[in-house]
């Protein structure tokens, strides 16, 4: 038996979903943005459609826990997130009177009640309410760079194939999970941005019911270790963790899949790039013991993690 709750979430989606911030009649919001779109058209976009709105500078990426204070002003305010995962979870941990996202990536923060932070180099997540709205128009997307597209794509399909073999996997998180990556594949094929962001929001719920797994936790560990975008670490180790748990064979051959997508897109990351290997190794016991602690369907022993650091190194 399996039970699912949804929660109270309205989701704008598709071409001219932005215009429905005027529907919501937001008087005199926040918005919280990144220091990229801090003179973009798109910020302009948002800002023209509500009353009076405070434009602010969020949190850098990975959410560093010492940055949330600048946010301890928008506690019991209306709020507009934009921008990516760093800056939703920062919102949403902060706690808005009413929170509006519009993501500009593809992480997927905006459809999860988990919020995650960096604490002492380790990402840690807590349970918050997710935003009342979300707005997924492909416009929020034209902006962003296609490789930040693409990692974060990569990160939503880390979603999608984690579910697909998580040992808390059932139906509902399997019907989630292939339609999410299938959804997402095919937009990176076609570069079909509002399938993209459908694809994301049924990968991250697949996730939200599903938990984590390998891949998810290296991004947790080595991403804020070494200062490497969630998306690049999918991008570094979601092959190899599907490989380590024996393929996903609810999803056909992703192994396969991922790598032409990779190649298409020609996105080559490897670890070494951001570490020597002897620093990566220092965090081989925190891999193998989140990993143990998450929803993989394999065991990892620190000598197996290390096997799997020195493989997504090279």
């Amino acid at each position: 038996m399996w039970v699912t709750q949804f929660y109270n979430v309205r989701v704008y989606y598709g071409r001219g979903a932005l215009d429905s911030l005027r529907d919501l009649e937001m008087k005199e919001p926040i918005v919280v943005t990144t220091g990229s779109l801090l003179n973009s058209s798109l910020l302009r976009e948002v800002t023209s459609r509500v009353d009076n709105p405070l434009v602010i500078r969020g949190p850098s990426q990975h959410t560093p826990k010492a940055e949330l204070e600048v946010l301890s002003k928008i506690k019991g305010r209306n709020v507009i997130s934009l921008g990516g995962g760093s800056i939703i979870d920062a919102v949403k941990i902060s706690s808005p009177a009413f929170h509006v996202s519009v993501p500009t990536t593809l992480s997927g923060a905006e459809h999860t009640a988990v919020a995650g932070y960096t604490d002492d180099g380790i990402k840690k997540t807590v349970r918050t309410r997710p935003p009342d709205v979300v707005i997924l128009d492909p416009l929020s997307l034209t902006g962003t760079p296609e490789r930040l597209v693409v990692t974060t794509a990569f990160r939503a399909l880390d979603h999608a194939v984690e579910a697909s073999y998580s040992t808390k996997s059932s139906p509902f998180t399997d019907a989630l999970s292939a339609k999410g990556y299938e959804y997402l594949v095919n937009c990176l094929v076609k570069w079909d941005l509002e399938l993209c962001q459908v694809g994301t929001w049924l990968a991250s719920l697949s996730f939200m019911y599903g938990g984590r797994g390998l891949s998810h936790v290296f991004g947790y560990v080595y991403g804020p270790a070494f200062n490497i975008p969630h998306g690049v670490t999918s991008c570094i180790s979601l092959i190899e963790a599907v490989k380590f748990n024996g393929g996903a064979p609810k999803l056909g051959n992703v192994v396969e899949t991922l790598e032409k997508i990779l190649e298409k897109y020609r996105i080559k990351e490897s670890l070494s790039k951001y570490t020597t290997l002897e620093g990566a190794l220092t965090h081989a016991k925190k891999l193998s013991e989140m990993t143990n602690a998450s929803e993989n369907p394999r065991k990892m022993s620190v000598e197996e993690a290390k096997e799997f650091i020195e493989t997504v190194y090279d």
